[in-house]
Order: structure tokens, then C-alpha cells, then sequence
């Protein structure tokens, strides 16, 4: 005998036959989209993953995205009060405005919503993971390690920080472990904005009795107005409850001392949770990031900020490339004056080399070393390719013209040598990418002409059959370079690409854009793995370590960023430099990066 699927009623409880659409014990309708069904003719729904006090969250592929996994959250307005109706409307309009202008890592990116007569519909990023809620509920006794607890205020810390120093400032007024997702490896995301609120100061009645008990803040309950204290509150009994595991909603506003705990903790922790959970908002520490840099003090694992081992200076422009040599014992840059620098690393920035281009002030904006170091390939707004053997007589290094190629029209952005080391590809701002021999200076005919706008990037793969490019028209082509055939191309970016690389294996791709985002595909699919968000403005240049556990990315931001390449979490970041980033190159060996920017400088820097 079959047995008939069923589900049950999140409303009553009632067990309902797979196919029903109303609940025949309390008369709810049921909207339960199945998987043949496209929402809004893009999105299939696989799995409900979720029920809140309006509606439900859904798993879902955005087929218009290479089936990216993404989170939908449906309000449904049927059976709601009048009252209800505005409250949930509210709640979804909130979470939509504030969400939508706002990047960071801890926090999921909106990527689309929409309404029909009886639903409100939010589309986000989908977390792999679950609720702190639900993962201390796994724990034998409710409580987490000192270490653990200690990562988790940095994480929220850092989130909180952020968005009490957008301007007006965003307070989220619910923080709580059921806000918060976490991540198999332990990345958090603080979710529902449904109360969150900017501050405008003066405005006395923003406050009503919202928040959930035993972690809101005093003031949210009476006629003060809430301010970003209110947020360090929720973070102090929370982080209280996963010290101890006692709930504070069994005992709001009371905290027993954590020193009596079995864990040996740090003695000016309970000092700092106390002060946090002050009454008197006044009393609370001033911000959010002064309750960081406390529990960083308390922890080895914070992220450290990369340290400067030399500067280079000689450049009078902009320096908008940069290159190891293949051994690491040389570094070239070029800039806007249009001159190339060679380095020698050992000897701490001496210049052995000075040269112009094929015309002066030719902006550089490419330079590309062969695999056995021994040419030089530089691009840029002179519209040809130079091709330079590199002379390494003691005690001077020399750069012998060898060949100039003339096949683009117009600027030259990226140079890049087959791993093999006998072809070059050059991308252009003519719309086209050109692969050509050495040797060869006549135009070859391996030119690809899919993209509709400038060429920035193109990439190698590892087996030198595929090249993969990306334009201004913010799609990333990966193509054949015996056909010319497209073979993928990746949608994600909102703006143009200005980098990408393929990861030392060839299964991973990194790109970035002027959408302040970077993304980690699968070369193979096409499938968007992991998105960076930790950069506030658009992002230049990436690269991988040489042992693709890392992606270090320059941005506009006048930061270098350090992150894993598989959880997309940040491990270090540098900011030695006063002004945007543009050229980035990781070191053969994986222990230094070199940087440069407009502030005319060329840093080398340890690699975390």
C-alpha cells in the first residue's frame, strides 16, 4: 500500500494531503509554489525553508542566472487583518529600502522584488546554513566556547558598525540568535529587517513596543528614543546567553555574572558585557566599535592588517599595473606618465631599468611577464602591444625591443601569456580580444568579437585552451581559442568587469567590477560560488594565491583585501595606501603582494 505525501498547517496544525490549497480545518490558504512552476517566469521554487509571522521563505533557482541558489521571502496578505496587512507591508518596505543601498559581507545582497494581489516577494542570497538559535540548541548544555563567542562579536561587531555609520545611521533593534544565520565555517549573516530603523536625531516617537523580549533594549519599550545603543544592548545579552545559555527572555534585564561560569574567561569581559547591558543607554559604550576593539583584545583571531615591507617610489603618475618575474626577484609597474619601472626586489626598491614606451606619456596599463621570465609584454593607450626581452647582465637589467604589435584600434587594457608561453592575448577597448604569436607582428586571425562594449580583462586558462574575458557590458565570456566559440557566459556583475583570473587548478574563475562586488564562479558551469561584499566602493584588480586558498582584491576604497576563497571570509586587510588601488600581483612564493595606485607608489606587503 502507497501512502499518500502530506504536509501540515503552519497555522493549525491540521496534516493536509500534498495537493490541497486550503487548510480544511482553519480555511488558510495555502500558497505552496511547486517545482514546475517559475515564479515571475524565472525563479523555481525547490524546498520552503522557513515560516514567519507573514508568510514563508523558499529555496529557489534563478534560471535567468545560471540556476544561482537564492532565498525568496513571501508575505502573503490573504487572511491577514486590515492591520496586519499595513504591518507586514511595512515591515517588507523597510527590509527592501534599507537592504537595497547597503553592501557588506555579513549582511545577504537583495537581488530582486515584486508583488502580485496576495503577495509581497523579496529575493535575496541564500545561506547555506542555520539560525544561532537553532545551532546552540545542538550544544549539549546551550552555551558556546569562549573562542566561539569571541568570533561571533567580532562578526556582528563588525555589521553593526557598518550600519550605525551609514548616513543616517541604520539600527536593526532586533538582534537576537534567531537573526543571525551561520554558515557551516562559521560566517554569520544578520537577517530580517523587518523593524530596523534609520536614526534622525530629535525624533522622540520612533519608538513602540517592538523587538523580541530579553533582548531589546529598555528604551524600546518606553518613550526614549531608540539610538545605535540600543543595538549594543541586544549584543551584550546575547552575547551573555551564549556564554551561559541562559535565556534572557526567562529574566529580562536581569544578568548574572558570567565570571561563575566553567569558562575560564577574560577578566575585563563580564566589565564590558555589564556595561553593555546597562539600563541607562547613556551609561553603554559610545559605539559599536569600541566594543570591537575590546573583544579583539580578548582574541588572537580578529583580522590583522597586512604590514608594509617596502615602498617604491620614481613613478610621477598614476601606477596602473604591476608584474612578479617568475622567479620573484623582479618586479615591474607602469603608469600614467608612461614609463615601466623594473625593480629588484633583494635590494629594496632599486630601479635598474627606466623606459618610455613607443611614445611618451602612453598610458601603461598592462604588463604581463612570459612563464620563463625572459619577455615582457606592456599594453596601453598608445593602441600596441610592446614586447620586450629582458637582459639580465650584471650589474644592470635591460629591456631589448623585440616586437611592437599593431592589431587593436584602440586602447590596450590587459596583456596575458599562454602558459606555454607561446602565445599572447591582449583585450581592447575595440571591443575585441586578440590572440597572436610572439614572434608574429602582423594581425592573426584569432580574434574574438563577442562582447558589445571595451574589453578590460582576459584571462588564460591553466591549459591554455580557453580564454576567459570580460567587458564593459558587465558579462564574462569564456571561449575557445582554437574556434572562438563561446562556450559560457556568466551573469552577475551590475557593472562593468575590471578584473577576473582563473584559480591555479582552472576550476574557479574570480571577478570584479564597479558594483563594489567580487565573484568566485565554477569555470565550468558558470555556477556563482561565492560573493565578496566587504569592499565600499568598486573593485580594480584581483588575484589569486598561488595555492588558490586566497583571493586578495584592490578597490577604490584605498584598501587590498585578503579573504578565503572558498567562505569568502576576510583575512587581513591593507591600507597603506592614501588613495584607489588599481594595480595588484601576489608573489610566486605567496608571501608578499605588490599594490600601487594614485598615489604614485608601488608597496610590497606581507600576505596573511
Amino acid at each position: 500500500m502507497t501512502l499518500a505525501s502530506f504536509f501540515y498547517c503552519e497555522n493549525c496544525g491540521a496534516a493536509l494531503d500534498e495537493r490541497a490549497r486550503h487548510c480544511f480545518s482553519c480555511g488558510i490558504l495555502l500558497h505552496v509554489p511547486t517545482q514546475e512552476t517559475l515564479l515571475r517566469k524565472r525563479y523555481r521554487i525547490l524546498d520552503q525553508v522557513g515560516q514567519g509571522g507573514f508568510g514563508a521563505v523558499y529555496k529557489a533557482e534563478d534560471t535567468w542566472l545560471n540556476d544561482r541558489l537564492v532565498a525568496i521571502k513571501d508575505i502573503s496578505l490573504s487572511k491577514l487583518t486590515q492591520q496586519d496587512r499595513l504591518a507586514a507591508t511595512d515591515a517588507f518596505n523597510r527590509e527592501v529600502l534599507l537592504l537595497s543601498g547597503l553592501t557588506h559581507p555579513n549582511l545577504p545582497h537583495i537581488y530582486d522584488h515584486f508583488t502580485d494581489a496576495e503577495h509581497w516577494y523579496l529575493v535575496r542570497d541564500f545561506i547555506v546554513g542555520e539560525t544561532l538559535e537553532e545551532y546552540v540548541k545542538t550544544t549539549h548544555d546551550g552555551c558556546l566556547s569562549l573562542e566561539e563567542v569571541l568570533d561571533i562579536g567580532l562578526q556582528l561587531c563588525e555589521v553593526l558598525d557598518y550600519l550605525h555609520t551609514r548616513e543616517p545611521p541604520i539600527i536593526f533593534r532586533d538582534l537576537k540568535p534567531a537573526n543571525v544565520m551561520r554558515t557551516p565555517n562559521g560566517h554569520l549573516y544578520l537577517i530580517d529587517f523587518g523593524i530596523a530603523r534609520r536614526f534622525k536625531p530629535g525624533q522622540v516617537k520612533d519608538t513602540i513596543p517592538l523587538g523580541s523580549p530579553g533582548y531589546a533594549a529598555p528604551e524600546q519599550y518606553g518613550r526614549a528614543q531608540t539610538t545605535p545603543r540600543a543595538d549594543i544592548y541586544s549584543l551584550g545579552a546575547m552575547l551573555h546567553h551564549l556564554l551561559t545559555g541562559n535565556d534572557p527572555a526567562q529574566t529580562p534585564f536581569r544578568f548574572a555574572s558570567v565570571q561563575g561560569q566553567a569558562l575560564a574567561l577574560p577578566d575585563r569581559l563580564q566589565p564590558l558585557l555589564h556595561q553593555m547591558v546597562d539600563m541607562d543607554a547613556n551609561k553603554r559604550p559610545v559605539s559599536v566599535a569600541t566594543v570591537r576593539q575590546e573583544l579583539a583584545v580578548m582574541t588572537d583571531d580578529s583580522p590583522p592588517l597586512g604590514t608594509t615591507l617596502s615602498t617604491y617610489r620614481g613613478h610621477r603618475g598614476l601606477v596602473l599595473a604591476a608584474a612578479w618575474s617568475p622567479d620573484g626577484a623582479y618586479l615591474a609597474s607602469g603608469a600614467s606618465e608612461g614609463t615601466m619601472h623594473v625593480w629588484e626586489v633583494a635590494t629594496n626598491g632599486s630601479a635598474f631599468i627606466y623606459h618610455r614606451p613607443s611614445r611618451p606619456f602612453a598610458w601603461v596599463w598592462a604588463l604581463a611577464w612570459s612563464p620563463d621570465g625572459t619577455y615582457l609584454a606592456s599594453g596601453g593607450d598608445d593602441r600596441i602591444v610592446n614586447v620586450w626581452h629582458v637582459e639580465k647582465e650584471a650589474p644592470i637589467i635591460g629591456l631589448k625591443p623585440m616586437l611592437a604589435y599593431q592589431g587593436h584600434s584602440n586602447w590596450v587594457n590587459t596583456v596575458a601569456w599562454s602558459f606555454d608561453g607561446k602565445w599572447i592575448a591582449s583585450s581592447s577597448d575595440d571591443m575585441t580580444v586578440q590572440v597572436w604569436q610572439r614572434e608574429c607582428v602582423e594581425p592573426v586571425n584569432c580574434v574574438y568579437r563577442g562582447h558589445s562594449r571595451w574589453v578590460i580583462a582576459a584571462a588564460w586558462s591553466p591549459d591554455s585552451t580557453r580564454i576567459a574575458s570580460g567587458s564593459n557590458d558587465a558579462l564574462i565570456h569564456i571561449w575557445d581559442v582554437a574556434t572562438r566559440e563561446t562556450i559560457l557566459i556568466y551573469r552577475g556583475h551590475r557593472f562593468g568587469i575590471n578584473a577576473l583570473a582563473w584559480s591555479p587548478d582552472g576550476q574557479r574563475i574570480v571577478s570584479c567590477s564597479w558594483d563594489n562586488a567580487v565573484h568566485v564562479w565554477e569555470a565550468i558551469t558558470g555556477k556563482l560560488l561565492v560573493t565578496y561584499s566587504c569592499h565600499t566602493r568598486g573593485v580594480n584588480a584581483v588575484a589569486w594565491s598561488p595555492d588558490g586558498t586566497r583571493i586578495a582584491s584592490a578597490s577604490k576604497d584605498k584598501t587590498v583585501q585578503i579573504w578565503d576563497a572558498i567562505s569568502g571570509r576576510t583575512l587581513c586587510t591593507y591600507r597603506g595606501h592614501s588613495g584607489w588601488v588599481y594595480a595588484l600581483a601576489w608573489s610566486p612564493d605567496g608571501t608578499r603582494i605588490a599594490s600601487g595606485g594614485n598615489d604614485k607608489t608601488i608597496q610590497i606587503w606581507q600576505a596573511c
